[in-house]
């Protein structure tokens, strides 16, 4: 805490000096100015808790001095130290806020008792402000989350529009006169989800930074309020309140702020235009629909419009394509790939070849792919195993975030192949692949091996790896590993004076003290103690 004594009279600056025990109230700096000018310059420097001033100085008097710091440092305490009781002295220090109005000569128990008040004020003001600003900060991090939570609820129909209008006309902008009102949605998996694996996967970050993207268009224009959406089925939500029929205008205004931004575009889902508010929930149910009903065929916009007379697939093309699904399964019993191909073919051609495919329907198709394939694999295994890491629509998205049905097909073929070699291999007890495995290891087991890095050496998935090679070895790898470096160790340490470090190095291990601890869970004893042992016998 700093003060400063404004005085054109050194002895009264000396008594103000002397009389206040400045220690016990935490008082660091002291100091003087002999007129209001000189007190201004110091002011704005210093920035002083508590100032004691005269009133009568040249260049600037006290009453002009409080003025000022009624304005430009409204936050210090003032204390009048005058030798006039005329009221034209005292009135500034009662409009200005001064804390004691004090005359010459100085009483000293006057003084500390005015200077004690003013450090106390002084203090009790810095804590409420303290306070204030941490309050402020927890509220500008709660209030988006409230009102992603509150939204979602509203459009959900859990919450009605009259718990929430007084807050929505003075914090989000709503009109009072809204009479209509249209709502868009996002998902973050649309264009492949590229944009989220620009952000590393993190959904909360990503809706996060889109949701701001929008309101950036706008909610400044106070034309609605974009969210992030709390429940299943959409990530990002915008509703639009003001000027509904530049609602689809703004969307594309915010596509091009994304694609600029991370050069990714979105697929939004965009509803009619309904009563405000009594349509706030069918509005979002039509932008949903229109999102996960858009036709991946068409390849021209990204606004997709909901419509109550959206083109279908032909029945009968549905009909043919669930004739083809299930030749392809009969081929995949067969386990011959030539055709397996053929009939992949034949299946993605005749799904894709109806001219709709929507997001909805291709989702459908590859649920009941994906239970031929389980069908398939327990016939060939003879078990309940069910298919954990089927293919996904994702895998046919291409660079611009448009699907393709050649790249789907692509990700299909690769993935029923692999399938198909893996249950071959698990007919048999000492499979090759397990075998080159194995070799593998024994050849390579000083370098750093994960599970991954042999998952893609072989083009196995990890599960894979690890559950055949259980199967075909009878342990598992980790521990088939682990093995075969403990009896190189144990090699070394019995026929050489290498240090232990350079036997954990050679043994694949880069920290001394965790070969150490392996070593002995796997042995019971140190490397030390058994280097000992094996001397001593």
């Amino acid at each position: 805490m700093k003060v400063l004594i404004v005085d054109d009279e050194k002895h009264v600056r000396e008594a103000i000096r002397y009389f206040v025990p400045w220690e016990k109230y935490g008082v660091q700096g002291i100091y003087e100015a002999t007129n209001g000018q000189e007190a201004m310059e110091i002011i704005l420097e210093q920035q002083p808790a508590v100032v004691f001033t005269d009133m009568r100085m040249p260049l600037m008097d006290g009453a002009q001095l409080l003025e000022w710091l009624h304005r430009y440092s409204p936050y210090t305490k003032t204390i009048v130290i005058s030798g006039y009781q005329d009221f034209d002295y005292v009135k500034p220090a009662i409009v200005y806020g001064g804390i004691d109005y004090l005359l010459k000569p100085l009483n000293s128990k006057q003084l500390i008792a005015a200077a004690e008040r003013a450090f106390q004020k002084w203090k009790e003001e810095k804590l409420e402000r303290e306070r204030t600003f941490h309050q402020n900060i927890q509220l500008n991090v709660l209030r988006p989350l409230y009102w992603d939570k509150t939204l979602s609820d509203l459009v959900n129909g859990t919450i009605s529009f009259q718990d929430l209008e007084e807050a929505m006309f003075k914090e989000l902008g709503l009109p009072k006169n809204a009479k209509s009102c249209r709502t868009a949605v996002i998902s973050l998996q649309s264009s492949g989800g590229k944009l989220l694996q620009r952000f590393q996967g993190d959904i909360q970050l990503t809706s996060f930074v889109l949701a701001n993207v929008c309101n950036e268009i706008v909610s400044s224009r106070k034309q609605g309020f974009a969210f992030r959406y709390w429940h299943e089925g959409a990530d990002v939500a915008v509703l639009f309140w003001d000027g509904v029929d530049e609602a689809e205008s703004l969307l594309l205004e915010i596509n091009e702020s994304v694609k600029q931004a991370y050069g990714i575009p979105l697929d939004i889902g965009l509803s009619t235009a309904l009563p405000f508010p009594e349509g706030l929930c069918a509005a979002f149910s039509q932008a949903r629909q229109g999102l996960a009903e858009r036709n991946l065929l068409e390849k021209r916009n990204r606004i997709h419009l909901y419509r109550k007379d959206r083109p279908k697939a032909v029945p009968d093309g549905e009909a043919k394509s669930a004739g083809l699904l299930e030749k392809l399964g009969l081929s995949l019993l067969l386990g011959d790939a030539e055709k397996i191909i053929r009939s992949l073919e034949e299946w993605t051609d005749s799904v894709a070849g109806s001219g709709v495919l929507t997001m909805s329907g291709l989702k459908a198709w590859e649920e009941r792919l994906k239970h031929v394939l389980t069908k398939w694999r327990q016939e060939w295994a003879g078990s309940e195993e069910a298919l954990s890491d089927g293919p996904s629509f994702l895998a046919g998205m291409d660079e611009s975030g448009n699907f393709s049905i050649e790249r789907w097909r692509e990700g299909l073929k690769a993935h029923m192949l692999a399938m198909v070699g893996e249950s071959k291999l698990s007919r048999s007890s000492d499979s090759r692949m397990m075998r080159e495995i194995r070799d593998y290891l024994d050849k390579n087991y000083q370098q750093e091996i994960t599970l991954q890095h042999i998952a893609d050496r072989f083009f196995l998935s990890r599960e894979n790896v690890s559950r055949k090679f259980k199967q075909v070895t009878g342990e598992n790898l980790s521990d088939y590993l682990t093995n075969l470096r403990i009896d190189k160790a144990k090699e070394l340490l019995q026929n050489s004076e290498m240090r232990l470090s350079r036997i954990a190095e050679l043994v694949g291990y880069e920290d001394e003290k965790y070969f150490s601890r392996v070593f002995k869970k796997a042995t019971g004893l140190t490397p030390r103690e058994y280097r000992k042992r094996d001397e001593e016998t």
